[in-house]
């Protein structure tokens, strides 16, 4: 009976380190089915999710120059990439990049920032929802949090 329990558990056990195994196996098989010259943009509304957003977008053009890769910017986050240290240098991080960083202006207007505010590198759209259909329209894969 002991013995029999024994097994069962190594089973069980073993089992799951397979399962794990193959799990990830398969996530790692997704993020590599990214191409190299895809299209792709988030829209990001707060500080955190521009903040992943920019980490996102240095890995995925970290060796792939022809990877186009655009950040979408509304809501409060529109106000804090004025003033906020550490969204500036994340501002530069994407100049460096090469990642495309573009502000509602809808945005702009409900929280009184100017275009004079904005870091140089920072374009304006004048809504960034009907800028985020134009880039699906235009084969980029979207994201929207």
């Amino acid at each position: 009976m002991k013995n029999g329990f024994l097994l069962i558990f190594a089973l069980l056990l073993f089992g799951n380190h397979l399962s794990s195994a193959q799990t990830t196996a398969a996530i790692v098989g997704i993020e590599k089915s990214i191409k190299a010259d895809g299209k792709y943009a988030i829209l990001a509304g707060n500080y955190k999710h521009f903040e992943g957003s920019v980490r996102t977008g240095l890995r995925m053009r970290n060796g792939n120059p022809d990877l186009q890769f655009q950040i979408v910017l509304i809501g409060m986050v529109v106000k804090e990439i004025t003033t906020d240290e550490h969204l500036l240098a994340l501002v530069e991080d994407c100049k460096t990049a090469g990642i495309q960083i573009v502000i509602c202006q809808n945005a702009m207007k409900a929280l009184n920032v100017t275009k004079s505010e904005l870091h140089p590198y920072i374009e304006t759209t004048s809504s960034g929802f009907l800028y985020m259909f134009g880039l699906q329209e235009n084969g980029y894969k979207v994201i929207t949090l």
